[in-house]
């Protein structure tokens, strides 16, 4: 299927990129008639006074989380960044019905306000301010008459409303027409035949009849060329055609063929399906005689109004007080229709000059200091055009032809973006999948403290990389910026106030919580949590020289003073399940015996729960988990002849390469019931029982009247505890022959945090393990030295491995979740492994965590050889 779009604004973008990647098989070609797409999201470069080049956007310019759903879900998904905004308004203009003037702002609070001192004394002044509260509520019941009572009139003009609640003509002519003449860009005497309705509607749903609590206004990071490049980027990816300076001179049907689009250059292309992207004018021009009478009527109902929009740096365009000036600036009526200001500087967040980088509508007089004139027009809301919104599905797919634009809605970009997506959706025969304007998150008092001390400790922390809070309808919060020290960036959804006070009453491990719960979830699904802890990791240790505690603390133990109770309870949990023997079975079966089919989801086929070792990226973890276990073997030095005792058996992928490998006898631990069962059965399937066996113990209960050739342990004596380290070397002691060779694999914390780390509770020992204690390298050879005999021969740290094993299993947890509910785990199960994997792998991927493997031996062993006989032993990396 081909389709046309008409127009490459916002609406005709947004129409392309969703039937692209819908994957219906349509061919899309873009017509645009400029030069570069975009429509009003025009960017231009200028000289600042520096010398330098400033970029600026003279149409599109601000947006919120709020009214701007569907507009944000796709900037999202195109990776725009964004940042703060300022939305502030200010009116200095003649009244004409008194002959003075009035001049007041929004932005510097009573100084504001009070611009012209007059204000200060004058009744009629105060009467607006009291007339503006009075015009919400006014306003809310005047909608909600009509929205419970359908056949209530919906035709009154916003001059009738007015009239008909006794506002003064102060209010008028100092606050409401000029806002509405604003947003509009439409002469004020036009304003009052605007539909009431429509006017009131986009006032509640844009929160403009609150003096508090508005969201935050944002803007394009980088300016809106920077989004409209990331369109074309992809359009193109996806095979659109895309046709710049080229001008359509009409679409019309060839006699049930399909539709013929003619440029003025003289060529033709038929198609099957046209969307129409462009004002509803010029729609019908393109149409010519072929326009059908309903859409005549209907499309011809919208109407615009032209401006005259100059760039330029003239300070006498703004209000004479610097204390009114503000990001939107009414300077009155002049021959051409409105005059308002736009401060770019403040809209758009341009601090690197003294300049004044200025945008006014329709100004009196050219201002001095033009640096670019261009020419726009915007719809009018008029009582017609209402109308004629809610009639447009009667012409939409009619012939083939489809009509999008921001006039179909308010006539801002969120309603471009609707109209296009929705146009493109119908073309399809897809549902409608629009979102609707979210709810405001309110937090209570106690939250909004909490969401206080949050953020002031966050803007602290962060110095490098980028971490960005979106509330679920409401404000952004972005702290730090990406660089050469962390490339980082991480965008988090807050969907819940109770994010912050789980965060600041519980710190790190109410963070866990948080994203358990579901209060927060991330722009980006894959990469989002694991840069938020690669962001946290690395402003722990840009902060290390800032206090001589910071290297001794967890991954993240922000040093918020409210989260001391929860960390000493959870503490006291921790210290509760120290490692006897009886408390050790009930921590390991905690975890191990959540069933051997819920572990078979993610782990490889051999079902091997440690580091693999992986020669290439896109090498299969079961491959890699192989070589692990021969790197194992090789390092142990198996002969046939050996008795190999493994500690920590799991479910038996070693024991079972092993004897095939080498034909020893071996004899393996563990205290998980299901572990066990699942090891018996293998080996019975593998025929293998006359040489392996199984026992249900602890360590600690091994027999010791029979030694060990060889004794291998895998990443199990991080379950064994700080305080039993000694007792687990002496038990190897004991049974280790004595030119025996003992090789130990185990997950292993900096020295700089051991201390601080075992006395503390985290997220793995709360949610993962039970007990879990991860040695630092120093306390493994402290425990070796104090309880054995033994001393080392060979150390390798394979940590770096343990990332993209780690990643595998996310990925292969996350591809089974449907499977995983079905074994009975819930969301919150299903977030607590999600959580625990990336957790791990930001770990080891910051090489914040290793992963060594140590071969052990006692001195004089001569069976070892007279030269070192791991010189030649090929590494990790290399094998």
């Amino acid at each position: 299927m081909r389709v046309a779009v008409v127009g490459a604004g916002v609406s005709g973008l947004a129409a392309a990129h969703e039937l692209a990647r819908s994957g219906g098989g349509a061919r899309v070609t873009v017509y645009e008639k400029e030069d570069c797409l975009g429509g009003h999201a025009r960017t231009v470069a200028v000289e600042d006074a520096a010398g330098g080049t400033v970029h600026l956007d003279l149409g599109f310019m601000v947006f919120n989380r709020v009214t701007y759903p569907n507009m944000l879900e796709w900037f999202e998904g195109l990776g725009v960044d964004m940042e703060i905004s300022d939305m502030s308004f200010s009116v200095s203009t003649q009244l004409g019905t008194s002959g003075g003037r009035c001049e007041w702002g929004s932005r510097n609070g009573i100084s504001g306000l009070l611009a012209q001192k007059s204000n200060a004394i004058s009744p009629s002044f105060w009467r607006m301010i009291r007339e503006i509260l009075k015009f919400k509520n006014d306003a809310l019941k005047y909608l909600e008459d009509r929205e419970n009572n359908p056949d209530m009139d919906r035709n009154e003009t916003l001059g009738q409303f007015i009239q008909s609640h006794g506002y003064s003509q102060f209010f008028q002519e100092a606050y409401l027409i000029p806002i509405c003449a604003c947003i509009w860009s439409c002469p004020s005497q036009g304003v009052l035949g605007f539909s009431a309705f429509f006017v009131l509607s986009f006032c509640r749903n844009h929160h403009l009849l609150q003096l508090f609590g508005r969201p935050q206004w944002l803007t394009v990071k980088g300016r809106s060329h920077s989004y409209v490049h990331k369109v074309r980027e992809e359009l193109e990816s996806m095979g659109c055609q895309i046709k710049t300076s080229c001008e359509i001179k009409s679409v019309s049907s060839s006699n049930g063929a399909g539709l013929r689009v003619t440029t003025f250059d003289g060529s033709e292309e038929m198609y099957d399906r046209v969307i129409f992207g462009v004002h509803a004018p010029d729609a019908l021009k393109l149409l010519g005689a072929e326009a059908t009478h309903e859409e005549l009527r209907i499309l011809g109902a919208f109407q615009y109004v032209s401006s005259d929009i100059y760039l330029h740096c003239d300070k006498s365009m703004m209000p004479q007080s610097s204390s009114a000036w503000s990001s939107w600036n009414f300077r009155g009526m002049t021959s051409k229709g409105v005059c308002v200001t736009y401060w770019l500087n403040l809209l758009q967040n341009i601090e690197s000059t003294d300049r004044p980088f200025l945008v006014t509508l329709n100004p009196p007089n050219v201002p001095d200091h033009v640096l670019l004139k261009w020419y726009t027009s915007h719809p009018v809301p008029s009582v017609a055009a209402a109308k004629a919104s809610l009639e447009l599905h009667h012409i939409q797919g009619n012939r083939g032809i489809w009509f999008c634009g921001a006039y179909q809605g308010y006539g801002f970009h969120e309603d471009g973006v609707k109209a296009g997506k929705s146009a493109a959706q119908d073309l399809l025969g897809k549902k409608s999948g629009l979102l609707v304007n979210p709810k405001q998150m309110v937090p209570s008092w106690t939250q909004a403290g909490a969401r206080l001390l949050v953020a002031r400790f966050l803007g602290q922390y962060v110095s490098v990389g980028n971490l960005v809070l979106l509330e679920e309808g409401g404000t952004m919060f972005s702290f730090g910026e990406t660089g050469k020290k962390c490339h980082a960036k991480s965008v988090l959804r807050v969907h819940d106030p109770m994010f912050y006070w789980k965060v600041a009453t519980e710190a790190d491990l109410g963070l866990a919580d948080a994203y358990i719960n579901g209060y927060f979830s991330f722009v980006d699904k894959r990469e989002g949590l694991l840069n938020l802890f690669l962001i946290l990791i690395a402003n722990r240790d840009a902060n290390k020289s800032n206090s001589s505690g910071a290297s001794k603390r967890g991954w993240w133990t922000p040093l918020l003073l409210t989260a001391g109770v929860a960390s000493a309870k959870y503490f006291l949990r921790h210290i509760s399940r120290k490692n006897s023997v009886t408390q050790t079975r009930r921590n390991i079966s905690q975890h191990y015996d959540l069933s051997n089919e819920f572990f078979s989801l993610f782990l490889d086929p051999s079902m091997t729960y440690s580091c693999a070792i992986f020669k290439t990226e896109d090498e299969s973890l079961e491959a890699a988990q192989l070589r692990k276990v021969g790197l194992l073997i090789d390092k142990a030095k198996v002969e046939r002849d050996h008795h190999v005792l493994e500690i920590g058996c799991g479910w038996g992928s070693l024991a079972i390469q092993l004897v095939k490998q080498t034909g020893c006898k071996y004899t393996g631990i563990t205290l998980s019931v299901e572990q066990l069962k699942y090891a018996q059965r293998k080996v019975k399937e593998a025929g293998l029982e006359d040489h392996i066996s199984f026992m249900l113990c602890d360590y600690r209960q091994i027999p010791t009247h029979r030694k060990y050739d060889r004794i291998i342990s895998c990443e199990m004596i991080e379950g064994v505890g700080h305080e039993y380290m000694d007792d687990f070397f002496g038990c190897c002691e004991s049974l280790l022959a004595q030119d025996g060779l003992f090789v130990l694999q185990f997950i292993s914390i900096p020295e700089e945090r051991y201390e601080e780390y075992r006395r503390s509770s985290d997220f793995i020992k709360e949610y993962i393990f039970p007990g879990g204690c991860l040695p630092s390298l120093a306390r493994i050879t402290s425990a070796m030295s104090a309880a054995s005999r033994l001393c080392i021969e060979h150390l390798e740290n394979i940590g770096y491995h343990y990332y993209p094993t780690l990643i595998r299993w996310r990925d292969n947890f996350m591809a089974n979740k449907d499977a995983i509910l079905a074994l009975g785990f819930d969301d919150k199960f299903v977030r607590v492994w999600e959580y625990y994997f990336i957790y791990c792998a930001a770990g080891f991927k910051s090489r914040t965590l290793g992963n060594y493997q140590i071969v052990f031996s006692r001195p004089g062993n001569d069976k070892l050889g007279d030269n070192d006989p791991y010189a030649s032993f090929p590494a990790a990396n290399q094998s």
